[in-house]
């Protein structure tokens, strides 16, 4: 019997817009305790991943999972936003593929996490590596 990623993954995900500030991406992040983000357009479709590393490699500032920026800091990427630091066209899987096929999308892709669909193609879900 195949498992299925349904089984693991976490439901109804923190998503953010392309449109959002980098800061609010970041404030998400860190309020519900999380390294990863599905980048939603308006049609719910998913059009990118932002992760820790993500705005940590395009933000001019340290940032950390645990302290919140100061606002003197924050004035500094005001202008920065989730779709200038996301990656675009993420590996995505289905609610119903098997646990082994999104392991391996995730081992040969190198990446944490993956955006689970459903069967229209909408954000259902997220597989990351804590779900694992």
């Amino acid at each position: 019997m195949d498992l299925e990623v349904k089984a693991y993954m976490t439901g109804a995900p923190v998503f953010i817009e392309p449109d959002a500030p980098a800061l609010a991406a970041l404030d998400l992040m860190i309020d519900a305790a999380i390294r990863h983000l599905p980048v939603v357009d308006r049609s719910d479709r998913v059009c990118g991943v932002l992760s820790f590393d993500d705005l940590r490699a395009a933000l001019p500032i340290p940032i950390s999972l645990e302290v919140p920026l100061s606002a003197e800091i924050r004035q500094h990427v005001l202008d920065q936003s989730v779709g200038d630091v996301m990656t675009y066209s993420p590996v995505t899987v289905a609610t119903d593929a098997s646990l082994e096929e999104a392991v391996e999308k995730m081992l040969e892709g190198h990446i944490g996490c993956l955006p689970v669909l459903d069967e229209d193609g909408r954000l259902d879900g997220i597989l990351t590596e804590t779900d694992l």
